[in-house]
């Protein structure tokens, strides 16, 4: 008895609850032995293996609590680690930008200083005016959102001073040949306007949250970018593709997610029929809804034209069976009226001859006059 000492008081607690005895939690762990030793059912063996069994149930809450705290504690210090990355990273970009700034403040000021001096080499100024832009503008890429791009080209032109008539020109000279041309497609008097080459740029190259989403799915590291890179360009873009589709809480977020889940088990013929409004469709309960919808529909419609499927083929086979019989001569109705239709050549050539008699409409083995002969020999 006297291991019952030896064992956790919170163990010992649990023993009277098993033996349906009633205790106190301010009893002593000698005042729960006697009480455990007394009890009717005690069975020392038994005692034992249920201690031993509480034992290892609470070592592995333990343990799983402890795995549970580890883990926890790498999250955190995972999303730490993360979170100062970013803060070095948007520190790194502000500290490029504010240097960029600087700069242009520079050319700025010495542009103006040239404009009070007058000088009169306006060719140099030009030439120095449009400097920044070239080696400041980031290429434009086809998979890239192009309004960070235009901003930026602004701002450019603004500090240096280039007139907003010069601005597409200036803009031609930065983006892809393919996207000049479709500017050049433009009418004369709009394809030098710039707010309209901007709008005309913004609705065809930027990209959809549909687009963001494809992206953020499918999107593959390079070889030659490093983990932080394609870490980046991912959250670039699942931010386009939700904040495209204004999901700011939670709830929204689940929801999007919960319902592109669905898109991606939903057979074909669902995808086809909601084709047009796939890409707007975010929300699990409406999406469940047309989902039901339409298989409700088809659940009344395909019973209907198995039904007349089923009764055309009936048909089919009726009729190519009056066909078989037609052709085998077995139908009455068509056997009659294709003899009576028989021209007297085919009388003559299919006329009976018996070989007995030598008369006609009957063979041999019908002839009566042989079966006569026959009886009387």
């Amino acid at each position: 008895m006297a291991f019952l000492l030896a064992r956790r008081k919170e163990d010992l607690m649990t023993l009277p609850a098993d033996f349906d005895l009633t205790f106190e939690a301010s009893f002593t762990k000698l005042k729960l032995k006697e009480l455990i030793v007394k009890s009717p059912d005690y069975v020392e063996d038994d005692v034992k293996k249920m201690l031993d069994g509480i034992l290892e149930e609470r070592t592995k809450g333990e343990e799983k609590a402890e795995k549970e705290k580890m883990r926890r504690e790498e999250k955190e210090e995972k999303m730490r680690r993360e979170e100062k990355e970013e803060k070095i990273r948007r520190e790194e970009k502000e500290e490029r930008m504010q240097k960029e700034e600087r700069e242009y403040e520079l050319e700025k000021l010495r542009i103006q200083a040239q404009r009070i001096a007058n000088i009169p080499n306006s060719a140099e100024n030009v030439q120095t005016l449009n400097k920044p832009i070239h080696e400041t503008f980031h290429k434009f890429n086809m998979q890239e959102d192009i309004s960070l791009n235009l901003t930026l080209f602004e701002r450019h032109a603004e500090i240096t001073f280039l007139p907003k008539k010069d601005w597409v020109q200036k803009l031609i000279g930065l983006i892809p040949i393919e996207i000049a041309h479709l500017i050049a497609r433009e009418p004369a008097d709009k394809c030098n306007d710039y707010d309209h080459v901007k709008d005309l740029l913004l609705q065809r190259f930027k990209l959809s949250p549909e687009k963001f989403r494809q992206l953020f799915l499918f999107h593959q590291k390079d070889d030659e970018k490093t983990w932080q890179d394609f870490q980046h360009e991912l959250q670039t873009y699942f931010d386009g593709w939700t904040l495209g589709l204004k999901v700011n809480t939670y709830d929204q977020l689940r929801e999007l997610i919960i319902a592109d889940q669905m898109k991606e088990k939903a057979p074909y013929d669902l995808r086809e029929h909601f084709l047009d409004e796939w890409s707007t469709i975010n929300s699990p309960i409406e999406l469940a809804k047309k989902f039901e919808d339409y298989e409700d529909v088809r659940r009344t419609i395909k019973p209907k034209q198995f039904k007349s499927f089923a009764k055309g083929s009936s048909n089919n086979h009726k009729y190519f069976r009056g066909q078989e019989h037609f052709h085998l001569g077995n139908n009455g109705n068509e056997k009659k009226y294709f003899q009576s239709k028989r021209t007297v050549y085919d009388k003559r050539i299919k006329q009976l001859t018996c070989s007995y008699c030598k008369g006609s409409g009957h063979y041999a083995v019908d002839c009566t006059k042989r079966r006569k002969d026959s009886k009387n020999k």
